[in-house]
This record gives structure tokens, C-alpha cells and sequence, in this order.
């Protein structure tokens, strides 16, 4: 018994170790208290015995467990009138359930034992080799059914134990069921400026209450001028407009103008094909700028009587004012002709070259406009 106790003690030392060791996974320390049948091999020549045993270990997780166990045994011989027969016998063995602890479930069992018999003072080792049901009683017991095979290691004798008993499991009841039980909390994703757009997703996360938001969280720019519609006062600009922080169109002021000269032959007021393109400039530029409008003046050499001069003047001016109002549609109220007569030469009236250039009409048309950039 002494060598038991201090068996006892050691075991104990040990599996307090262990479980601390495990800590995040252990169900805690047990004691067992059982009772086993021992079948002894026939040539031990020993009567087979019913005892009490005693076991302490560790559940090191839900699935595997450490342990020992001590029996005494008080049979006798077989034969008639055969002497007592004391027999100590110690094992220790690891066990594997199939499922976790608190459940009910199958393992097997593997370990090493040794006996000590009296009187002869005979020790043999032996494996130990078995398997159980072990039926769960609640969080902290639960009772076991299982039988042991006891193969001598030295001798090659094999014992047969039948045992059933009873577990005590002393582990924090309240941490092992925070450990099955606990489910982690589902928590609804943030929307802090309530824009319908996640906080993960928002790349706007203070967007301004009641607005319209694109799928990151940002305010829409429908015009895309990057001005966003709440600040915008000009929704429609143009793709790749200039615009102010109010989002319309930056605009500039500008002037504008075009010029005409139309030349003419010596006595005529006919207009030359050669002046088709130069006319139809003026009256595109007209068409672009709808507010103007022209004075178009005529002019003449110096032959002839200035009398004379002022009518074909008068005459060749009206010719460009009809060419634009007939074929390029310009409207007539915005046109007027003025023949100069001889008054306004522009080279010298003594050359044939000078004479040509003042026979001519002309026009300057200029405005001011505001251009968007």
C-alpha cells in the first residue's frame, strides 16, 4: 500500500501539471472508482477474483486521456486446499474516445502494468490492451463499461479483466461549456452617414444627409464636371467644359471680325465667280454671330463724271447685298448698301493697276462675343 501512495502521489503531481499545460483544452483532472473481474490464464493456476479498483488521470482533450490505475487482488490457488494469494497490480494507459468528452462515445485503450504478488514476491509486466463504451451522466460524471486484455510481457500469460466504475471529472464546468457553446455574435455593418453605403465600402464617409450616392459612397456628379449635383447650378455642361465652382462654364470675351473685297471690271457692277468663296465668308461668319450686321460699301475709279461714279458705286453694292440675301440667305434687315462714288480710293487713279483696286466693294464687320472655354 505505501508503494501505491506514493504511486498515487507522483500520478497526481503529474496530471495536475498536465492540465495546466492544456489549459485551453482539457475538461480537468478525474478519479474513477470501479470494480474489475480478473480471468487469470489457466497456468497461473490461480481462482479468478472480483475487486475493487481505484484510477486518477487527465482528460488532456476532448478526445484523448491519460490515467492510472491500482487493484488489489485476494484469491487463492486453484487447486483443493490452495494457499492465499495476494496480487498488487498498477497500470497506467492512454485512452482515445471517438467523440468528445460529454457525449456518449466507444475508445480503446493501450497501456503498461506490472504485478506484485505475496507470498512469492514475484513482479511481471504486462501490456495492456482494451476497448469500452462510456455513457455520459452529465458535465462532470459519466460510466464506464469496458474490458482490458493483460498480456505478460516476460511470461506471455494472458488475463482477461471485465470492469465497469465510475468518473468524477474535477475541470471548470464554465470554461469547458464557453468552449462548446459559445457562438461568436453577428454584428450588422456600420453605415455611419447613413448613405446605404457600408462603412468597408464607403470611400465618402461624410457624405451630407438626403443626398444621392454612387455604389462607393460618393455624391454624384451627373454631368461629371467634378462639381456634385448638390453644388451644381449648371447640371448640363458639356463633357470637358471649363467650369466655375458653381459648375457652369467658364466664359470669355473676345473680339471678332471679317473683312470683304470684292473687285470689279472697268464700267460693271458683275459680280466675279472668283468672289464666290470670299462672300460666302461673310456670310458664315454672320450665320455664328446672329446680332451683326454690315454696311457694305461701293467704289470706283476716277473716269467718268463723279455723277456717274456714285450710281455704279451704288450699283456694285447692292449687287454683294443681293448675292448674300438671294443665294446665301442672310437676312436683308441686316444688311445695307451705300455706293461711295470716286471719293474713297485706296491706290493712285493714275495706273492701271490703282484704278483696279478702287473699283471694288467692301465690308468690315466687327463684335464683341462672349466664348465659353
Amino acid at each position: 500500500m505505501k508503494k501505491f501512495i506514493a504511486f498515487a502521489s507522483i500520478m497526481t503531481a503529474s496530471l495536475s501539471f498536465t492540465a495546466q499545460a492544456f489549459d485551453d483544452e482539457v475538461t480537468g483532472p478525474y478519479f474513477s472508482l470501479g470494480a474489475n473481474h480478473f480471468i487469470f490464464d489457466g497456468a497461473r493456476l490461480l481462482n479468478d477474483d472480483t475487486d475493487l479498483f481505484i484510477g486518477l488521470g487527465t482528460q488532456i482533450t476532448n478526445n484523448w486521456s491519460f490515467g492510472a490505475e491500482y487493484t488489489r487482488l485476494q484469491t487463492e490457488r486453484s487447486w483443493t486446499g490452495g494457499s492465499d494469494f495476494d496480487t498488487h497490480f498498477y497500470s497506467i494507459s492512454s485512452s482515445y474516445r471517438f467523440k468528445p468528452r460529454n457525449q456518449n462515445s466507444f475508445f480503446w485503450k493501450l497501456g503498461v502494468g506490472n504485478y506484485t504478488e505475496a507470498p512469492e514476491t514475484n513482479h511481471g509486466l504486462a501490456t495492456r490492451l482494451g476497448a469500452g463504451y462510456d455513457f455520459s451522466l452529465g458535465e462532470k460524471t459519466s460510466f464506464t463499461i469496458g474490458a482490458d486484455a493483460l498480456s505478460g510481457i516476460n511470461k506471455g500469460r494472458l488475463d482477461w479483466v471485465p470492469y465497469v466504475s465510475l468518473n468524477y471529472f474535477f475541470g471548470d464546468v464554465s470554461k469547458r461549456t464557453a468552449t462548446v457553446v459559445q457562438q461568436p455574435v453577428a454584428t450588422k455593418p456600420q453605415d455611419s452617414d447613413n448613405d446605404g453605403v457600408i462603412n468597408i465600402n464607403d470611400q465618402c464617409p461624410n457624405t451630407a444627409a438626403n443626398v444621392e450616392v454612387d455604389s462607393i459612397g460618393c455624391e454624384l456628379d451627373s454631368d461629371q464636371d467634378g462639381v456634385v449635383n448638390s453644388h451644381d447650378q449648371c447640371l448640363q455642361t458639356p463633357a470637358g467644359a471649363k467650369v466655375d465652382a458653381n459648375g457652369c462654364r467658364v466664359i470669355l470675351t473676345e473680339d471678332v471680325s471679317i473683312k470683304l473685297n470684292v473687285q470689279f471690271a472697268n464700267n460693271s457692277n458683275a459680280i466675279s465667280g472668283e468672289y464666290n468663296d470670299e462672300i460666302n465668308k461673310v456670310a458664315e461668319f454672320m450665320r455664328q454671330y446672329p446680332d451683326t450686321n454690315v454696311t457694305i460699301e461701293g467704289h470706283t475709279d476716277s473716269r467718268g463724271s463723279a455723277k456717274y461714279n456714285q450710281q455704279l458705286s451704288q450699283k456694285r453694292a447692292e449687287a454683294v447685298m443681293n448675292y448674300l440675301v438671294n443665294n446665301l440667305s442672310v437676312s436683308a434687315d441686316r444688311i445695307s448698301a451705300i455706293g461711295k462714288g470716286e471719293e474713297s480710293p485706296i491706290a493712285d487713279n493714275d495706273t492701271a493697276e490703282g484704278r483696279k483696286a478702287n473699283r471694288r466693294v467692301q465690308a468690315e464687320i466687327k463684335t464683341t462675343v462672349s466664348k465659353p472655354q
